[in-house]
């Protein structure tokens, strides 16, 4: 206490200002050191610019890399701004006080002694040149060094230099004058760089500035009088032309970018999984298609690229040209919820298996359907009474799909869809019905590349990412693997358009699973395919809905679908899916039926079946029978003393599913029937009325002259039925053999129709008729 009693007055204020002073400089200055609005910048995977947004300052000013400087711009800008920058505190005493003397000589400020560190606090708070504020700019400039690093220091001040008009950073300045990554600059442009903070005015668009080749030159003669360059360097470096305008940014994902930005408003630079090489060639092929379709009135197509493995999506299209205001160009088709068409097939199939209900190689009915009013068709309007699952998925079959629809449940594969990620079902399961699996879904394409994913991934559904800092969440299993490898193998042999139609000709031909879909009204086109290496889909149409008959899946996007093939990089490895054993077991299937082998099947095959698989449904398409000794009739127990009892195995095809095949030339070998003078004997059900259906109401259409047409009536057969017998309402009509078909006028309202077969065998119905206005 006595010794402070000592201090004097002055003293104490000298304390005070000096603990002020070193209060002050321990304070750390603010974090971050500036607070600017940073232009938003969208990277691919490599770190190349794909799009760039101006700031709200209506600047170019990229947010700062936290990197390594390159070493070329390093040395230019220090050995053109300040060559002690390693070595001083933030300010070079000496500098100052030869800057002073020469101002005072010259009785105007002519020089400013400031370094680096002190020009980034001028940057931070800008003022008006006077000795008061370069006193303040000292100060901060040794508060500045405290705190930072010289590598720290550096890179804020590259990041927010002036390199002329609205131009902030390093980085930016290389995009916008050399069209390059900073990494990339040759020693000439580095010195550019070095030079223009100092003076940016020296830019000129459209004009070379002689002054700033002389300053850049200047520099290069330093460089090289140092030994930082050679001469070779300097003298190929004082000969390149000097920027005389600002290079336009890439504009290579439009749609992506915009929807990253509004997705990710707060970060301003955003490193995608994009390839900026495979994001081009996509654009070329999207232009060239789109130039292709115009005439036919189609404008618009979208296309989607992932990493099978991964899910990084590659290349992103959201449209062919984002500034065709005519056409919708802005609209996202990536992200714009269209009609499915028939891509959805491919997962009712794979979990049909998984549930039991086929295999690839069992039938399913392709007949005329009815279900409550909705009667789907095939697209070629035929029917060829059973199709293999094979063969329906190639060939997309509308009606066994809505079959096999039915027996595995809306709700269950509604759910399975919901489960699986798609994000555009907005009603119930019950208000889409059976059309849902043919179109009368709405989704998306980033969804649907989800989903053909999961095929490729053992019945794994995991997203997609755009980002690389995305990390890989935990998939989901929503199909078997064994189910999933099957219906791969099933969808690679669907019929590829144009010459690519030859493809197992050529060694070089990738396999590729794919489907197309096509939607009602020709509104929509999909095509959607999947390898080990790639999940590619592509959508065509028009964004405002329009119908056009032009528009198909195999005929407008397939042959996009396989130019995006055959022109993306491949990489060496697996060229097709490895089966693992682990995932089947061998099941024996009729040959014919494709469902479980019984006794009667004459013909069994053992194929593999997904391991988790429910029982398989037994066949129904044999029966064991017994027949008379010359083979003319069926026996049983009561009449085989007089006629013999041979067993013997027949194949039985209900009347409509032998109808049809007859109708597309396929033999059926008609059953005998039973013994008639058995006293057992009772006719068996052997024709069926198979047109009108049982659930149909007709339409009666008039003829030209206002006349009632006719309608064609149809009987299908299983037994060697030689005639039938026509009556409506009681009313003899006439006979009809082996073919029958018989034109029948229906009246208006309610009528009885009744078939009688030779043997016995009868079937009726109530037809209500109406006429078609």
């Amino acid at each position: 206490m006595q010794y402070l009693k000592k201090i004097k007055p002055w003293q104490w204020g000298v304390i005070t200002f000096l603990s002020i002073a070193l209060l002050y400089f321990a304070i750390p200055p603010d974090n971050p050191l500036f607070n600017t609005e940073y232009s938003t910048v969208i990277r691919d995977e490599q770190g190349d610019l794909l799009h760039a947004y101006i700031n709200k300052e209506e600047q170019w000013h990229f947010p700062p890399s936290e990197g390594i400087i390159p070493e070329k711009l390093k040395k230019a800008v220090i050995s053109y701004e300040d060559e002690a920058f390693y070595s001083h505190p933030g300010i070079d005493p000496s500098a100052i006080a030869r800057a002073l003397y020469n101002n005072l000589k010259e009785g105007e400020i002519t020089s400013g002694a400031s370094t680096l560190t002190m020009q980034l606090a001028r940057m931070r708070n800008p003022k008006s040149r006077s000795y008061f504020h370069k006193l303040l700019e000292v100060i901060d400039a040794l508060k500045i060094e405290l705190h930072y690093s010289k590598e720290e220091i550096l890179n804020l001040y590259l990041n927010h230099a002036p390199y002329g008009g609205n131009v902030i950073g390093y980085q930016t300045a290389a995009y916008k004058f050399f069209g390059k990554k900073p990494q990339q600059l040759t020693w000439g442009e580095a010195a550019t760089l070095a030079v223009l903070p100092n003076a940016p005015g020296l830019i000129y668009p459209g004009e070379p500035s002689k002054l700033l080749e002389v300053k850049r030159n200047s520099l290069l003669k330093k460089l090289l009088d140092r030994g930082t360059i050679e001469e070779l360097t300097y003298q190929l470096a004082s000969i390149e032309p000097v920027p005389d305008q600002f290079i336009t940014f890439a504009k290579d994902a439009p749609h992506l970018s915009r929807f990253l930005k509004m997705k990710y408003p707060d970060q301003k630079e955003l490193n995608t999984t994009i390839s900026k090489k495979i994001q081009r060639i996509s654009n070329q092929i999207a232009e060239k298609h789109h130039t292709v379709l115009a005439p036919y009135s189609i404008h618009n197509l979208s296309i989607l690229i992932a990493d099978t493995k991964t899910g990084a999506i590659k290349a992103y299209v959201g449209s062919p040209d984002f500034f065709d205001a005519q056409h919708n160009g802005q609209v996202d088709g990536v992200q714009a919820a269209r009609s499915s068409g028939s891509i959805l097939k491919p997962f009712l199939y794979a979990l049909s298996m998984d549930e039991g209900l086929i295999l690839p190689q069992s039938l399913i009915r392709d007949l005329p359907t009815y279900f409550d009013g909705f009667a789907p068709s095939n697209a070629n309007e035929t029917f060829q009474g059973v199709a293999t699952a094979k063969e329906a998925l190639v060939s997309s079959l509308n009606i066994p799909a809505v079959r096999l629809l039915n027996a595995y449940g809306i709700f269950q594969f509604y759910t399975f869809l919901k489960m699986a990620g798609v994000s555009t079902l907005f009603r119930s399961a019950d208000d889409y019905g059976l059309p849902l699996i043919l179109g009368g879904a709405e989704v998306n394409m980033w969804d649907m590349v989800t989903l053909y994913r999961a095929l490729a991934n053992e019945g794994v559904v995991q997203n997609n990412s755009l980002l690389k800092e995305e990390s890989s969440q935990q998939g989901k299993q929503v199909m078997s693997a064994g189910a999933s490898f099957l219906t791969l193998e099933m969808m690679k042999e669907l019929v590829r358009p144009g010459s690519e139609y030859y493809w197992r000709r050529f060694s070089n031909q990738q396999q590729f699973a794919w489907k197309t879909g096509t939607s009602f009204g020709h509104k929509d086109a999909w095509a959607i395919g999947v390898n080990p290496q790639y999940t590619i889909a592509v959508w065509v149409g028009n964004f405002n809905g329009e119908t056009n008959k032009n528009l198909s899946g195999a005929s407008s996007a397939g042959p996009i679908l396989f130019d995006l093939l055959q022109a993306l990089p491949v990489k060496p490895g697996k060229k097709w899916f490895i089966k693992n054993e682990m995932d089947f077991t061998p099941k024996k299937i009729c040959s014919l039926s494709g469902f479980a082998a019984t006794k009667a099947c004459t013909e069994v095959d053992t194929v593999d079946a997904p391991y988790f698989m429910k029982p398989l449904r037994t066949c129904d398409y044999h029966e064991t029978r017994y027949f008379s000794t010359d083979g003319k009739y069926q026996t049983c127990s009561h009449c085989w003393d007089k006629l013999g009892a041979v067993e013997k195995s027949v194949t039985l095809y209900a009347p409509d599913i032998a109808y049809y095949l007859r109708e597309n030339g396929q033999y059926i070998e008609a059953i005998p029937r039973h013994f008639p003078d058995c006293p057992r004997y009772k006719s068996e059900q052997s024709i069926e009325i198979i047109y009108p259906n049982l659930d149909a109401k007709l339409f009666l259409p008039r003829d030209y002259d206002g006349e009632i047409q006719e309608v064609i009536c149809k009987v299908g057969n299983t037994q060697a039925v030689e005639k039938v017998y026509w009556y409506l309402n009681e009313s003899f009509l006439g006979s009809t053999e082996e073919n029958h078909k018989m034109a029948i006028h229906f009246k208006p309202g309610k009528n009885y129709l009744k078939v009688v077969a030779e043997n016995g065998s009868e079937d009726s119905r109530t037809v209500f008729a109406q006429v078609k206005e």
